[in-house]
């Protein structure tokens, strides 16, 4: 009996997802087939696509709460206690930069697209905590029930993390990859820490900065260096005066060779002087370094104005605009 109630565990969020439909959009393509939907009838869909988020984390989070109960797994062993509160917040924020890293790296034209950018703010800051409770409370409960079946802790992690992302492969294949390490790692800090406050405080984190920059994304111009003219980029990204293939510059010298060693060797010292010395720890602490280096350069794109270069081929030498004469239009032609 506790296969088939872990099966269900295991079954119920990627059900709820590719079940629940919006009705505005199946009325609509039943009807209309793929043409456009005016503005009024968009809106409608929009806040359709709400409630039926709203009815997924209230079921799924329902469904959790019975099999907690049919699985005998008490509130304790979930992690909802306040044991080792402090460190397991702590960690839950350190590890968030992960996904907020990644988020950073999200091309604004994309985010501003994204279905958070709309409504009101107020119903999306609800929902992303809802869903926050909710998701990290049935990855836990599947992650222990599945080590209750004499699953490793690691194996149990791995088969929640394929639940998690299933839905996903829908939508497309960055998505679920991108649903896929932000399970591995939420499920790891529950299996470290042994608490829902860990993950908790990750996924809290990650939808709050996702939200902010869904609203937030601004297509900032760049100034082309063959021709001079301003203008936002797109993809490709080309310059529409001169038709030059350009790329985004890094950041400067002087922020690479502060910003490299004050991760590389900060953030591992950091870990060890707080207690994390064994040898797992000392890994992930290595990995992390790296993923806080990159997402530095997120927020360095976010403060600084952005620079173009040319596009540079695979394994060329480096050679930017400034080493270049600035050609003429004239001179492309010919």
């Amino acid at each position: 009996m506790s296969v088939t109630k872990t099966i269900l565990a295991l079954a119920s969020y990627p059900l709820l997802f590719v079940l629940a439909l919006n009705p505005v959009h199946f009325q609509w393509g039943f009807s209309r087939g793929l043409a456009p939907m005016p503005p009024e009838v968009q809106d409608r869909a929009e806040a359709a696509d709400r409630t039926v988020l709203l009815l997924i984390y209230v079921t799924l989070l329902m469904v959790g709460a019975l099999l907690l109960r049919g699985l005998s797994i008490s509130v304790d062993t979930l992690g909802l206690n306040a044991t080792n509160w402090k460190s397991a917040i702590a960690l839950g924020v350190f590890m968030s930069f992960i996904s907020v890293g990644i988020i950073g790296l999200m091309p604004p034209e994309q985010l501003r697209k994204e279905a958070e950018a709309r409504g009101p703010l107020a119903m999306w800051c609800g929902l992303r905590a809802l869903e926050s409770f909710s998701v990290e409370f049935w990855r836990a409960l599947c992650i222990v029930a599945l080590i209750r079946l004499d699953f490793s802790a690691w194996i149990a992690v791995l088969i929640t993390v394929l639940a998690y992302q299933a839905p996903r492969l829908i939508r497309s294949t960055p998505t679920a990859a991108g649903a896929a390490t932000f399970g591995a790692v939420a499920g790891f800090l529950f299996v470290k820490t042994g608490s829902l406050l860990a993950p908790l405080s990750m996924s809290l984190i990650t939808g709050g900065f996702y939200i902010y920059r869904t609203r937030h994304a601004q297509i900032r111009s760049v100034t082309c260096p063959f021709c001079s003219v301003r203008f936002q980029p797109g993809r490709p990204f080309i310059c529409p005066q001169c038709g030059e293939s350009l790329q985004y510059a890094p950041p400067g010298q002087l922020f690479i060779s502060v910003w490299f060693p004050l991760c590389v060797y900060g953030v591992p010292i950091l870990s060890y002087c707080i207690g994390y010395r064994d040898f797992t720890s000392i890994v992930v602490s290595i990995g992390a370094a790296f993923l806080i280096y990159n997402f530095g350069f997120v927020i360095h794109d976010l403060i600084v104005p952005p620079k173009a270069r040319q596009k540079l081929s695979f394994g060329d030498s480096g050679l930017h605009l400034t080493d270049k004469t600035p050609r003429r239009e004239g001179d492309r032609k010919s």
